[in-house]
């Protein structure tokens, strides 16, 4: 990384984070850090506990114990709610879960903020509204017209339309859980220009979550890898090989 880079890094630690289900230990004692402005790769099999640490840090699960730390101020994120206003964010593998089909894209787009003038019984400036849209839309160098119905785009578009919405507010982190399993391989570069342009011109952090190991060694620089509910490896992907990772996943040498 950059020396400027690093001038202007948050760090994120999450600390000794545990949460239990009924009759799962679903996290144990878990480690977790990375820096604004890079892009990091979570990884483990199915049931390793990667999305659940995920959902801890963007406010979902709130029974969890253990502490999280922007450098040395600890966080209160006990709801999704909390979690933004600390700049943290996430885009889910099922797009259309969190996206409002028959609404067009600026009006998914600038949902937050159209919300919030709801609740504040405030006239919706339309003009405003499809302007904003289309600044961050230009912002990320992605074509899609704001006045089209996202029912009509297609996954690629509509995941394009859930990150704009995502960086609509200023965000430190963002959460990306398994982005290209819809994407086909144009598709997928695309979305690469996006992220790494997040992370080296917004100074956003990337949590990269993938079963996909060659995407990791393409785009991440760091690597924490996590197995029955525990972290059991970091480190940088370039002192990693694609055996490494599978080996730490599956705690066994492979034949």
């Amino acid at each position: 990384m950059s020396s400027e880079k690093q001038v202007s890094q948050t760090k994120l630690f999450m600390k000794d984070i545990s949460i239990e289900f009924p009759g799962v230990k679903a996290l144990s004692n878990v480690d977790f850090t990375m820096n604004t402005g890079e892009i990091h790769a979570l990884v483990g099999a199915n049931g390793a506990g990667k999305s659940t640490l995920m959902k801890v840090l963007s406010g979902a699960y709130t029974t969890y114990t253990g502490d999280i730390y922007f450098d040395n101020e600890n966080m209160d994120i006990k709801s999704p709610a909390k979690a933004k206003a600390a700049g943290i964010d996430i885009v889910h593998q099922e797009v259309d879960t969190s996206l409002i089909s028959h609404m067009t894209v600026r009006e998914n787009i600038m949902l937050n903020d159209m919300v919030n003038n709801m609740e504040k019984r405030q006239i919706i400036n339309w003009r405003k509204i499809h302007s904003e849209a289309q600044r961050l839309l230009q912002k990320l160098n992605i074509n899609i017209d704001t006045r089209k119905v996202v029912s009509d785009l297609n996954l690629a578009q509509k995941q394009m339309v859930l990150i704009a919405r995502a960086i609509s507010e200023q965000r430190k982190f963002l959460i990306l859980d398994e982005p290209t399993a819809p994407l086909s391989k144009t598709e997928t570069t695309e979305l690469f220009r996006v992220v790494k342009s997040l992370a080296n011109e917004e100074n956003v952090g990337i949590v990269f979550i993938s079963h996909r190991l060659p995407e990791l060694f393409e785009i991440c620089e760091g690597i924490t890898v996590m197995r029955n509910g525990g972290k059991v490896h970091e480190a940088l992907m370039k002192d990693m090989t694609s055996h490494d990772i599978v080996e730490k996943m599956l705690g066994n040498k492979m034949a």
